[in-house]
């Protein structure tokens, strides 16, 4: 269910050729000196899943799959060079993850929808962003252990 989601979120990342690492995220843009990714990456998580019952031995669950995006590209910000195309080339990123994931489902959940993009401010050089969809799945496990 949960990690049908997480691997079927992995595999269609791997298609997006923008991108250099794609993964579970454990942490690799928070606690490292030298963050163990290449760049730009995009990694991907569950962070909140709401449970209510259908049955006695059986819930539904919604689910918030995180997917952060992030690079760490330098590039001349000066107002006197001229602009480049590969200025604003992280939103091209965006919404090709976006067409990627948009309605990705397997036979255990719904099809993703995605719900938010917020930008996170970091005192690095990293841009980072999160992009968080949301799906269902029916969780039936516990009235199969009896």
């Amino acid at each position: 269910m949960i990690k049908d989601a997480l691997i079927a979120v992995k595999t269609a990342l791997q298609n997006v050729s923008a991108l250099r690492y794609s993964g579970e995220d454990w942490g690799q843009l928070d606690y490292f000196r030298q963050v163990p990714v290449r760049f730009p990456c995009a990694l991907v998580e569950v962070e909140q899943v709401t449970y209510s019952d259908n049955s006695r031995r059986c819930q539904q669950g919604v689910a918030l799959l995180t997917v952060r995006i992030a690079d760490n590209r330098i590039f001349n910000g000066s107002f006197q060079s001229p602009a480049s195309e590969e200025e604003f080339a992280m939103y091209d990123l965006l919404q090709t993850i976006y067409a990627t994931l948009q309605g990705l489902s397997g036979t255990t959940f719904s099809p993703l929808t995605r719900r938010n993009l917020i930008r996170v401010r970091r005192d690095d050089s990293i841009r980072e962003f999160r992009m968080s969809f949301e799906f269902a799945f029916t969780d039936n496990d516990a009235s199969s252990k009896r």
